[in-house]
């Protein structure tokens, strides 16, 4: 279901009962000024006619409230630019929920060239998947990679310029204990003439943004879904902790994201390194030309984020001489194992080298004070 302005939509109903068009409002203005003015009612000129704005994702997000995506900026050039939204709420009884907003826009270029603008907001609501694969694609894959941000003002989650992940308070969690997300997503693309297309992610505006945007829905998406905390969430502070920027690694012996002994043995690649705090810890090792994954780490030892992964370490140790428990997969690995007095989980996306976990894994550890995660010389 849907919520807007506080009264509920069909589910997964499209809604464009309003023009979403810069052209459409302005025809429609003339017309009722018109018909005002022919009834001697007309008192507002265009630039002051009340409006009502356009809401968004349960009701979450008003129209020309900041970002780029929610004002008429999105469309470009085209005052017939369109945007769109399909949203589904969660409800008591079923606690999922999805919302989009599809922008369109069309234009001619001043060399005459055809412009098209597709760009896409989605957001999520649901809990993580029961299986340890897809949880670890899900959660690591897109939200712990070395470009994330931790959320400001402690809140469990991460966030950059294109979208973020936030856990919810466990009054969310399912029967069988499984933390409920809201996650966001921007995406889309440019094209100019018939040759030219490039990745033009919808504008969240900047990542604090995105994170003020994702609570706003998560504080919509629990009220629906009844689970709502006392206070809603809210984000008052600036981001702290934001990952360096990309850096080419030019040699095979050179080691990737600041840690000793961390190496790929391939050039033609770049690293990038996250969040380094207490609580959370990132490295992304891409190709620098098609930025292909080459290495995904990351140490999630914040309690409400770590527990996305409770139950899908196992119950023995990942390998002889390592401590805690874990599984070495084939696309994700997993290792939990106490350090400094509580659960760290330890992460690993893209290789399947062992040496790789172990040398992030041990130079963490010694960072946060506690003993070696993995056997002495593993990564030697």
């Amino acid at each position: 279901m849907s919520e807007t302005d506080g009264a509920p939509a069909a589910p997964g109903r499209l809604r464009r009962a309003l023009p979403h068009s810069r052209r459409g409002r302005l025809l429609l203005m003339s017309a009722l000024v018109l018909v005002l003015a022919g009834t001697g009612f007309a008192t507002w000129t265009a630039d002051t006619w009340p409006w009502p704005k356009n809401h968004y994702c349960w009701g979450a997000w008003e129209e020309d409230s900041g970002p780029g995506f929610l004002g008429d900026e999105a469309f470009g050039d085209d005052d017939d630019g369109s945007r769109t939204d399909r949203e589904t709420a969660p409800t008591r009884e079923r606690p999922t929920g999805r919302c989009e907003i599809v922008i369109a826009g069309e234009y001619e270029s001043h060399d005459g060239d055809k412009v098209s603008i597709d760009q896409q907001v989605s957001v999520e609501y649901g809990p993580v998947p029961k299986a340890a694969e897809a949880r670890l694609a899900m959660v690591h894959d897109g939200f712990l990679g070395g470009d994330m941000a931790p959320f400001p003002d402690g809140l469990p989650g991460t966030v950059n310029g294109r979208g973020g992940m936030l856990v919810l308070p466990k009054s969310c969690d399912t029967q069988d204990g499984r933390p409920t997300v809201v996650t966001m997503h921007a995406s889309g693309t440019y094209s100019n003439g018939p040759s030219y297309t490039r990745n033009d992610p919808a504008d969240l505006g900047g990542a604090r943004q995105a994170a003020v945007l994702l609570v706003a829905a998560a504080n919509r998406g629990m009220a629906a879904a009844g689970c709502a905390p006392d206070e809603p969430l809210r984000v008052s502070s600036p981001l702290y902790d934001l990952p360096g920027k990309p850096e080419s690694v030019f040699s095979a012996s050179d080691d990737v994201c600041g840690i000793r002994g961390l190496r790929l043995a391939t050039e033609d690649i770049e690293d990038q390194t996250g969040a380094v705090t207490r609580d959370l810890q990132t490295c992304s090792v891409l190709g620098d030309r098609d930025g292909m994954p080459y290495l995904e780490l990351a140490m999630v030892a914040q309690p409400r984020l770590a527990a996305v992964f409770d139950g899908i370490a196992g119950e023995h140790p990942a390998a002889r001489g390592w401590r805690g428990t874990g599984t070495f997969g084939e696309k994700h690995t997993i290792v939990r194992a106490d350090c400094a007095g509580r659960p760290a989980t330890f992460l690993m996306g893209a290789s399947t080298d062992p040496d790789h976990l172990a040398a992030f894994a041990n130079a963490v550890a010694a960072r946060l004070g506690c003993a070696p995660i993995a056997p002495k010389g593993a990564a030697q």
